[in-house]
């Protein structure tokens, strides 16, 4: 085996060390394991291969991977704060809501992509279409819930501070909901 001599270590990882070329910065060897007490290169780290510790492993053996096709995501401290402010009718329409939230637009919609209108959200919530008039316009007030127009009629989207889809947002939503209040940070949307 080789001696680990007359090389400059960039990083180390445990036992695992990167060799460098002395000054030159660039790397001359490749990723191995070094015994520390001898210098002795005892292993070699392929591409793709990484060092995982006993702890991870009881980590993974303990659990499993959750695979669900569809799923929204709730911001926890953000729903925790906002829920003392919340009506129980207010609270049922979000909970129900949540899953209509189209991927990164947040827009109420079915999955076929034809969205969601105040009549069929009384449906779901069965609930008279006043009472789901009255918590669209609460639920605008607080800047929960944004109305906007298509030529198809009343478009509802859900601010993204409390439920979205997707790893990523349209721009627009914080325009639409520039004056939210995140509770978690105590600012306006619009003012960060």
């Amino acid at each position: 085996m080789r001696k680990y001599r007359g090389f400059c270590v960039i990083s180390r990882n445990r036992h695992v060390w990167k060799i460098i070329g002395k000054g030159s910065g660039k790397v001359v060897g490749e990723r191995v394991i070094v015994n520390t007490g001898t210098g002795e290169i005892v292993g070699r780290i392929g591409e793709g291969d990484r060092i995982v510790k006993a702890k991870t492993i009881e980590f993974l053996n303990e659990t499993q991977v959750w695979r669900i096709e569809k799923f929204y995501k709730g911001s926890v401290g953000e729903i925790q704060k906002l829920l003392p402010e919340l009506s129980s009718i207010e609270r049922e329409f979000l909970f129900c809501a949540s899953v209509y939230v189209g991927y990164e637009d947040c827009c109420l919609r079915y999955e076929n992509g034809n969205v969601l209108d105040a009549g069929k959200m009384s449906e779901i919530m069965r609930v008279s279409k006043s009472t789901i008039y009255r918590v669209l316009n609460s639920l605008r007030k607080k800047d929960i819930i944004f109305k906007g127009k298509n030529s198809e009629g009343d478009m509802y989207f859900m601010n993204p501070w409390i439920c979205c889809r997707g790893n990523r947002i349209n721009s627009v939503l914080k325009a639409m909901f520039k004056n939210y209040r995140i509770r978690v940070i105590n600012k306006r949307w619009g003012d960060i």
